[in-house]
């Protein structure tokens, strides 16, 4: 009969990796040259969300969700494309389609008269640099997404 080995009384202790998505996302704001408690627009126990500004009245916004539940948090950036006209909306959304295939790690939405170009991520294990790819694809899309819903309406 096989002698059986007591374990000593040891903790089982969990060990989170990556830093707090709230802190990533305010140490972004920051590099950026932001204020995130300026820009911050919502704070809850499981939403937080900021409005950045960007070039004359455009706004980056920036979300967290889920912060209650860490492995389900995650991390939305969007910023209006333009305004769908009420006359030529059907034209509009047909060219948004078209051009929506050809973005790259971003989708094309409608929300509510506008449509929005935005990136979401899960937070789980991500990094600044993460973040700041996020914003890049944006920022660099953006213009190329209204020149091509402008010459796909023509």
């Amino acid at each position: 009969m096989a002698k059986v080995r007591k374990m000593p009384n040891t903790r089982i202790r969990k060990i989170s990796g990556g830093k707090e998505p709230l802190r990533l996302v305010e140490e972004f704001m920051v590099r950026r040259g932001f204020d995130p408690a300026e820009c911050l627009q919502q704070r809850t126990g499981d939403i937080a969300s900021w409005s950045v500004p960007l070039n004359g009245d455009e706004e980056l916004e920036v979300s967290l969700e889920g912060l209650n539940r860490p492995a389900e948090t995650t991390l939305y950036m969007g910023v209006n494309v333009l305004s769908v006209p009420l006359k030529d909306s059907q034209r509009c959304l047909a060219a948004a389609l078209a051009v929506a295939d050809t973005l790259i790690g971003a989708k094309l939405s409608l929300v509510n008269y506008d449509l929005v170009l935005s990136v979401t991520i899960y937070t789980a294990n991500m990094s600044l640099n993460e973040i700041d790819y996020m914003y890049e694809l944006l920022c660099m899309q953006k213009p190329g997404v209204q020149d091509a819903i402008s010459d796909e309406m023509r």
